[in-house]
This record gives structure tokens, C-alpha cells and sequence, in this order.
């Protein structure tokens, strides 16, 4: 009965960890950097924003073991919610010397993508599971 027991709790545990796992969340203030991994979500309690990482679209950045044209570029998508209504799906892209892409307004706040990891190396397969995405959120 203890072993039937423990490899149910074992299977709860592992079922956790990956179906729920995503959605943990974080708690950040406005003007701090965060960052999220796919489908978590941020709640900036002060402001009763939330925000969700829900996917990278695009990842064309140069690995950086290789010598290449053009410097690439990484978008993501997230959703905003404010007092709990939905305002809209963003998407932010980085790209060196296009700021502007990373910055998306909304309800007079702004939200800038600052950082996109990990960064591309030609040997190895980024999995969406291994994005790291850091954020930044402030009033206009």
C-alpha cells in the first residue's frame, strides 16, 4: 500500500512539474526587469497587469560560433491582460538598431523586451522550453 502510494504521489509530482510548471508566477514591480519562461505568467499586483510569454515566432539570430551577413533577429509573443480584461497580443522582436520593435504601448504603460536567452549556437537545437525572456514594464 506505502509503494502504491508513493509512485502515485511520484506521478502527481512529475504531472506538475511538467503540465503546471509553466504557469508559475512571478510577482515584479513596475520599472524592474523580469523574466519569464514560456506560458509563465508576471503580475504586476500594483497595476493589476498580467503578462504571458506564450511563444517565439522567430529566432534568425547569427549563432554566435558563426561569421554571418546580417545580425538576425528574435520575436516573441506575449498577452496583456489589465483589471483582468484582455488588451491585446504583442509582439516584440529584437533587433540590433530597431529599438522601436521591442517597445509596445499599451494603457499608458510600456513594455520593452531586453534580453532574449539563450543565444543561438550552431551545434545545438534551442527548444521553446529553453527560452529565458527578460521584460521590463513602466508607466508612460
Amino acid at each position: 500500500m506505502k509503494r502504491k502510494y508513493s509512485i502515485i504521489i511520484g506521478f502527481v509530482s512529475i504531472f506538475c512539474m511538467i503540465f503546471i510548471g509553466g504557469c508559475i508566477q512571478k510577482f515584479p514591480d513596475l520599472d524592474y526587469p523580469f523574466q519569464l519562461k514560456i506560458n509563465q505568467v508576471a503580475f504586476i499586483k500594483s497595476e493589476n497587469i498580467k503578462i504571458i510569454f506564450i511563444n517565439v515566432t522567430e529566432d534568425s539570430r547569427c549563432p554566435s560560433d558563426v561569421d554571418c551577413i546580417w545580425e538576425g533577429q528574435v520575436t516573441i509573443v506575449i498577452n496583456i491582460f489589465k483589471n483582468n480584461q484582455f488588451i491585446g497580443e504583442f509582439n516584440l522582436t529584437s533587433r540590433t538598431g530597431y529599438n522601436e520593435l521591442s517597445i509596445k504601448e499599451f494603457d499608458g504603460y510600456s513594455i520593452s523586451l531586453i534580453k532574449v536567452e539563450p543565444y543561438p549556437i550552431s551545434t545545438q537545437i534551442i527548444e521553446l522550453t529553453d527560452y529565458i525572456v527578460t521584460f521590463n514594464v513602466s508607466k508612460i
